[in-house]
């Protein structure tokens, strides 16, 4: 194993090294800037070390712990880190979580941790698993609901096989809401005004019905203008917002032994989205010298005839006609600037997402009780333009509505014992429809829609639309057992079965102009998987608020049908066993955390993604393929330096490649012959995709205190990625250069901290940052990117 985790070359480290040194320079040198006039304005505010941070509690564990007493990697951002860090969604989040890596492609989250990324999405399950309020999401889409209202986020890092169980294979992200308070009375409510007409509205309300019952509620409107202009249809761009989020809570202590509170939430989305599975095409990878598409060639544009190598090129397109248009088809170009492009079809994404939840805890002599009990119905339709041009020719998307019930019951000890423990069993089931969709407004003649023939929109009649219903069970039980005042023992164990029924319907080809899936083509496929994950540990304490922990545990990303244009076939369960030490600490009176840990993750039997082009678009398939080692090291950093300065550190420093993994070319060159099978790609030694070597930000805050005219809060940040890859395959067109990302604000709150003002900035320089690239039909390359600069300001009121 030592060999694996030192694989790391001395070179490499110095120049990344030498690299970070020098981008902390200038950040110290940015926030001695802003912040150095600080010991001008108030000399008071001297160095105190005995200013302690807050410390969070963490449900991580199933238990409510302090964080720096749990042996796990978990960071917990609050409320308050996240306003003022201008977090609100997951796709930011990975500033202030270090090992995270936020992706996205068209309408999905793509997180990326320690070496897991999500390479499968529409019906597939999530390598990330995503809870709310310790509620497991099974859908991406679900992913992108926005943070409002919040107790605080737990990222879990690394498998937690044990006690969240099925697809935490990378880690788990918790969503925890704020509860209804008993014994008080409050709201309050905020508005955002932004460029690109952002318009963002927010409140809270709290009461106290009786001594005993108290309800909670909260709401956001959003709207926003595309990030992505439409210079050819106004109404057609893309990265927009519009979308209302309502959640109402009611929180009873039926007597001192037991509470329950059952919450309501609702999100609607009615935007054009991000695309189907991307947006911004950015050529066709043509050989110039024999005119096939490769993985290393220059991006060429795409639609007409290649004057450059003549006859050779020959045609290309997107996938729709290989019409001999001469030249270039200007009605086609690539666009050189990513948020700017050009087509007819005016997108959508329709997302209604409604769930109930309740929450029991009943606090028995020797045990507490805790009951999870949700329900789900999520749906979601997005459309794009198919051919990115600006003749009304095709349509691309995707229709999902999944319908999910999960049962949790959790059983922990409270007596007093040298042996804690939790137990439980969870139980979940999914009813999913999938489908993507394709849709054509008739004949096209060189490019052109043929206006000889009819116009009329009609789907494509090889569609097909699994209906894949899932039943999952699980049992787990994990406890510590305390050696002495100093060292404690971990031991964790879970058995999971899942099964799955699946029937296919392909498109009703008598009825093209509406989705009509009736025609049964696969009945009652099924398969079942059966798995044990485990964990064990060591903790000990090496003084009061130091601790020291090692653990190996085990996770697994569920099996599943291959989708619904492969019938009856499946592919296995994804496994990852992981080794991780680590260190917490609070020192300096309680004003300095540092935590850090150091982890080795082995994936086996991991999917890649295949393309078969059906109908002349590329449809995805997936199949267990290969093998990744990672290995890293993560540091967390928080120092109030004094009354008034706040300083900190988010770092992950991470080397992570494919081993033997064979995959297939989706270019006709490129690849190589393994096995006997032509065009392959043995990626084994590359990187993995979204894992730069290094990800720091570095925080800093001040409070100038302003007497009974409140408080003056700047805040500085600054991101430092070094370089990543955007796909499993080593695309030519698929790397994100090394970057850095520069926030700020300026706050502003009233002495009895009712009003607030807050100014922002977030990707100040603009810096174009790649999240994604695909391979689409027609062999033309795409890309997804982060969002440009942003800012505006919060005005709030607290009542």
């Amino acid at each position: 194993m030592l060999n694996k985790i030192t694989y790391i070359n001395r070179w490499r480290i110095n120049l990344m090294a030498a690299h970070i040194l020098r981008k902390t320079l200038i950040f110290a040198a940015v926030n001695t800037a802003i912040l150095g006039s600080a010991s001008v304005y108030s000399q008071e505010a001297k160095l105190n070390p005995n200013k302690e941070l807050e410390v969070i509690s963490v449900t991580s564990t199933k238990r409510v712990k302090s964080i720096q007493s749990v042996p796990l990697a978990v960071t917990a951002v609050s409320a308050k880190d996240l306003l003022e860090n201008g977090v609100t969604d997951i796709l930011n989040l990975d500033s202030l979580a270090p090992g995270l890596k936020s992706g996205v492609s068209g309408s999905d989250a793509r997180p990326a941790m320690r070496g897991a990324r999500t390479e499968q999405v529409e019906a597939n399950d999530v390598a990330i698993a995503f809870y709310s309020n310790g509620v497991y999401r099974p859908r991406h889409g679900q992913a992108l609901a926005g943070f409002v209202d919040l107790e605080r986020v737990e990222v879990l890092r690394g498998p937690q096989g044990t006690l969240f169980g099925r697809n935490s294979f990378g880690g788990a992200i918790d969503v925890i809401a704020k509860k209804p308070e008993l014994d008080i009375t409050e709201g309050g409510m905020a508005v955002t005004f932004g460029n690109y007409g952002h318009l963002r509205g927010e409140g809270f309300f709290n009461a106290a019905l009786t001594d005993d019952t108290a309800v909670r509620f909260t709401g956001v409107r959003e709207i926003r203008d595309p990030y992505v202009e439409n210079t050819f249809n106004e109404d057609a761009g893309l990265k927009d917002a519009d979308m209302y989020f309502l959640r109402g809570q009611v929180f009873t202590e039926i007597n001192d032994d037991i509470n329950l509170n059952v919450k309501v939430e609702t999100w609607q989305d009615e935007s054009n989205g991000g695309g189907a599975f991307g947006y911004h095409i950015l050529g066709v990878p043509i050989n110039p010298a024999t005119g096939k598409t490769s993985l290393t060639a220059p991006l060429t544009e795409r639609i007409g005839r290649d004057d450059v190598c003549g006859s050779n090129c020959g045609r290309f397109g997107a996938g729709l006609d290989n019409a001999a248009t001469p030249g270039l088809d200007t009605a086609q170009a690539v666009s050189s600037d990513p948020f700017s492009q050009q087509f007819d079809y005016k997108p959508s994404r329709d997302v209604s997402d409604v769930s109930i939840s309740a929450e029991l805890n009943w606090s028995l002599e020797s045990v507490d009780l805790k009951v999870i009990a949700a329900s789900m119905d999520y749906e979601e339709t997005r459309l794009t333009d198919g051919d990115f041009s600006t003749y009304a020719t095709t349509v691309d998307g995707n229709a999902i509505e999944s319908k999910t019930n999960s049962l949790e019951v959790q059983v922990s000890s409270t007596y007093e014992s040298d042996f804690e423990w939790v137990a439980g069993i969870y139980l979940l089931s999914e009813d999913l429809d999938n489908a993507f969709l394709n849709g054509s407004y008739g004949a096209v003649v060189d490019n052109v829609p043929d206006t000889t023939q009819p116009q009329e929109f009609q789907y494509a009649s090889w569609l097909n639309q699994i209906q894949l219903e899932t039943r999952s069970a699980a049992a787990y039980f994990q406890g510590n057992y305390t050696f002495n005042d100093d060292t404690r023992g971990i031991a964790g164990i879970r058995y999971t079965n899942d099964s799955r029924e699946w029937d296919i319907y392909g498109q009703n080809p008598d009825n093209l102009s509406t989705l009509d899936f009736s025609v049964l083509e696969v009945d009652n496929a099924d398969d079942d998987w059966s798995k044990v994950t485990w964990k064990l540990g060591l903790e000990h304490d090496l003084a009061s608020s130091q601790l020291l922990y090692a653990t190996v545990s085990t996770g697994f990303l569920a099996g599943n049908a291959q989708g619904a244009f492969n019938g009856e076939d499946s592919y296995d369960e994804q496994t990852v066993t992981a080794y991780e030490l680590g260190f917490k600490s609070m020192l300096l009176d309680n004003s300095l955390r540092f935590n850090a840990s150091l982890y080795y993750n082995q994936y086996e039997d991991l999917l890649s993604t295949r393309f078969q082009n059906v109908g002349g678009t590329a449809v995805s398939f997936f199949g267990n393929a290969g093998e990744i080692d990672a290995a890293g090291l993560e540091l967390e950093v928080d120092w109030q330096a004094s009354d008034a300065l706040r300083l900190g550190a988010r770092a992950a420093f991470t080397d992570s490649t494919y081993g033997d993994f064979v995959t297939p070319n989706v270019f006709e060159e490129g690849g190589e012959t393994i096995n006997g099978v032509d065009n392959l790609l043995q990626l084994d030694g590359n990187d993995v995709q979204l894992s730069p070597k290094y990800n720091i930000t570095l925080l800093a805050s001040y409070e100038f205190d302003l007497g009974d005219k409140g408080r003056v809060v700047p805040a500085t940040s600054i991101q430092l990625s070094d370089s990543y890859t955007t796909n499993d395959l080593p695309f030519s067109f698929g790397t994100q250069e090394s970057y850095q990302k520069y926030d700020a604000s300026l706050a502003w709150y009233s002495a009895d901290n009712e009003w607030s003002v807050r100014a922002y900035v977030q990707n100040a320089g603009d810096e174009l940052i790649l999240l994604r690239t695909v391979r689409f039909g027609g062999n033309v390359a795409a890309a997804d990117y982060a969002n440009p600069r942003t800012y505006g300001v919060r005005v709030g009121y607290n009542f």
